[in-house]
Parts: structure tokens; sequence; C-alpha cells
């Protein structure tokens, strides 16, 4: 199996596997999981921090982790500073092209290229491999992470970020309705809830983000993975892919002309999906595990399936599900700082603070028993409904500003201005040139 497989078949049973924190190891660790022989010194001295996990929650778990940090590197300050996902990535370029740029900053597929490519991070691949850190996470988690760039590592995952289906289990125990395993079961139960007058599927107006991880997730399921790295990698498109995704579109199409989606979903900002959700007049909703205490907190009795697979048959059942970002550094840190600052990442395999995220709603790449952690029944759902499938790319993430395209024909078919083979050919065309900006031609 190659690398790029390996990384796609990275399973979230992994996650659970049990006494198997840091094994491997290649450095001598204290008690708290960082490395001994990285221990402070006396010089004070100050690392800035950023991400995009700003509520607050992960808030106060960062924090925890910046104490845990703190027992063996006194002499450094931890200066967090998140800011919101919408403002993320432009916050990040303006910090590293002013000069400004932060010494650790947690980044995802589309912002690593960005940053790399500039030269403005780090390569640590020396490091990832004398610390171990590969051996401290499931198999596959560290090259999924720095898939763009195969040999050379430039950050580090901790957790990862599967899109499951959330469902209310009222509506569907009501209607004696068990979750779907294939697409022909999910159509079936799509068809009896909007016939029994609830709204089967939430989208959340014209984000469309729902909509356009079915479509991910189909395609997953109806071609095969060197098919998806092909597109992934800007490595051009298969007839197989092209189908797929035509395939798919039609699927979403044909959902929003049976009236599967809330009547009102034009006017519906994205972020409104839990209040309508928490109505308990929704049956399902596509959402990330960041989502869980969002949903815990609608008071809906909700249950998670994976999203299903293509049919019975199936060989193999991939979903929408990738690291959810990793630790970087910047290029110009000092010796100094360098070493606090992947002693900051060494950290994240500590299992005291895998077991912090964990228990937060997070699905941590690390390995570590979590069989005593403290976790809600959704979240253990969650966890349980992935177990057997395998990782899949965020395809939005092929090139930046596709995720853009993707919305604007999804909206397009919404107002029925374009049929999913028109919607795919105005994605391929876009794309096909956004691949020439993202290679500098």
């Amino acid at each position: 199996m190659n690398k790029w497989k390996a990384s796609l078949a990275l399973s979230a049973v992994s996650i659970l596997a049990a006494g198997m924190v840091g094994c491997g190891s290649k450095n001598t660790s204290d008690a708290s999981g960082n490395a001994s022989a990285s221990a402070s010194g006396s010089n004070k001295f100050k690392l800035t921090v950023t991400s995009s996990m700003t509520d607050e929650s992960r808030v106060e778990i960062m924090n925890e982790t910046i104490k845990l940090f703190n027992q063996t590197h006194p002499n450094v300050t931890i200066e967090y500073n998140p800011s919101p996902w919408s403002e993320y990535a432009q916050n990040l370029k303006l910090a590293f092209t002013s000069g400004a740029g932060q010494d650790i900053v947690y980044v995802d597929d589309t912002m690593q290229q960005m940053l790399q490519k500039n030269n403005y991070l780090l390569d640590i691949t020396d490091e990832v491999n004398s610390r171990g850190w590969a051996d401290k996470q499931v198999p596959g988690a560290i090259e999924f992470q720095n898939a763009r760039t195969p040999g050379k590592d430039y950050s580090v995952p901790f957790m990862t970020a599967p899109v499951v289906v959330y469902y209310n289990k009222d509506i569907f125990n009501k209607l004696n309705l068990t979750p779907p395993k294939t697409m022909d079961e999910l159509n079936s139960i799509m068809a009896k809830v909007k016939e029994a007058g609830y709204v089967p599927m939430e989208n959340g107006g014209m984000s469309n983000t729902p909509k356009m991880w079915s479509v991910f997730n189909m395609i997953y399921n109806q071609t095969s993975k060197d098919d998806v790295q092909q597109f992934y990698f800007q490595k051009g498109i298969t007839p197989a892919f092209e189908k797929a995704i035509v395939s798919a579109l039609t699927q979403v199409n044909d959902w929003q002309n049976s009236g599967y989606f809330r009547k009102e979903d034009a006017s519906i900002d994205g972020n409104a999906v839990p209040t309508y959700y928490a109505k308990g007049q929704s049956a399902m909703v596509l959402g990330g595990n960041w989502d869980i205490p969002t949903y815990e907190g609608t008071k809906v009795p909700t249950g998670a399936f994976a999203f299903p697979a293509a049919d019975a048959s199936s060989q193999s059942h991939a979903i929408v599900n990738a690291t959810d970002g990793g630790w970087a550094l910047n290029a110009d840190l000092s010796d100094e700082k360098k070493q606090a600052a992947l002693d900051f990442i060494d950290t994240f395999m500590n299992p005291e603070i895998v077991k912090l995220w964990y228990e937060g709603g997070s699905t941590p790449t690390v390995k570590a028993d979590m069989s005593g952690a403290n976790a809600s029944d959704l979240k253990k759902e969650v966890d349980q409904s992935i177990q057997s499938t395998e990782m899949g790319f965020f395809l939005d993430n092929a090139v930046p500003g596709l995720a853009d395209i993707i919305n604007k024909q999804l909206q397009m078919m919404s107002f029925h201005k374009t049929t999913p083979e028109q919607a795919w050919e105005e994605i391929k065309k876009e794309y096909n040139k956004l691949v020439l900006v993202a290679q500098g031609q």
C-alpha cells in the first residue's frame, strides 16, 4: 500500500486503541510527555500561537494544555490569540506577508499550501522522525496532513474532522426507521420522512455545506482512490471521477426537486441550522464532530451515523474525514524558540492532554486509551459510527477558491438555472483555471 492509500485508509477505530500512547518513541520523555532533552532553559521568552479554535470549550482546553506545557517550561510564555474561521486564513496571510507571522500556527491543507509555497513554514521532517511522532499517531495521520509534500513534513496533526449524519431519534422511532447502510436505504428514508410531514435534511441556506459534503461522500463511494487523488493533487480529471461527480450532483438535485430540503432554505443562513434542527421537525443534517456540543445543546434526542456506502456490495466505505489541521512552525524561529515550539507540539502527544481534547469532543489522531474517558453518549456514537470507514479529503481543498465555485453551482441548481451536467462543466472549467494559478502558471 503506497503512502497515499495508507493515508486514506486511516480509520477512526485505531484512535481508541488501548495502551498504545508513545510506543516506539525515539527520545526519553518525562512524566508530562515532553522530551526531557528539551527541558526549559533560564532565558524567558514568548511564543505566539494561533488557530481558528475560538469557541469557549476549546479555548479552555487550550489553556489547560498550556498549563501542562508550562510545568516543564516555566520560562516560556504562550500567547494564544485565535481568530474565527471566517477570518483565519486571511489573518494568517496578512501576518506572514507583513513579517509578523506567529511562531506556532494551526493549518489545514489549503493554509499549509499557502504558507509553505512562500517558504514561511519550517521543515520539521527530522524532528518528526527523531521525536517518534509518527509512532505516537495512528498510521498515516502525519502523511495525510502533509500529502502535498511527500517525504517532507511541515505540520503535525492531533485530531481528525469526520463529517457524519446527525439524526432526530424521536422522528426515526416514530416512523420505525433505522440508520441507513446504503444510498437506496437513505433515499427511502428521505421519502418516508417527507411523506410524514417532516424536513428530511437540513441544508442551511446558500452556504450549501451539507449538500457539498453529500457530493463528496458519494464521489468517494463511486470511484477509486486513485481517481480522487488525481483530482485532489491537481493532476487532472479522470473519466471515472467525472462520471462520479455528475452522478453525485444529480442525486443532490433530485433531493432538491423532491422537496427533501427545507422550503425556506434559500433565505436561511448556514449558522441557523442548529436552531431549525432544535425545533424537532428535521430528521437529519450533515455536520462535523466539532458540532457535537451544538447538537447536544438542542435538547433533541440525537444520534449519528456515517454517510452510507453506495450499496451493500461495496468493498470499502470512505467518508469526508481528514486531519482537522496540524501545528506548523514559523521558518524564522531562533534555535531556542524552535526547541520550545517543538516541545509545545509534543505536549499534544501527552495522554492526559489527548483525554482532555477527546472529552471536549475531538477525535484524536494520537494513540491513547480512552476507555475511561468521560465522553457523552453522542460523542461515543459519532466515534462508533465511523470505526469501519476510511478517511477522505475535503475535496474543496483541492485548490484554493474551489469551495466558492462548487457552492455557486449548487445555488444555480437550487434555482433551476443549471443542470447537474452544466454545473459540473462550470466547476471543471474554474477548477482548471484555479489549478494554473495555484501552480504559478
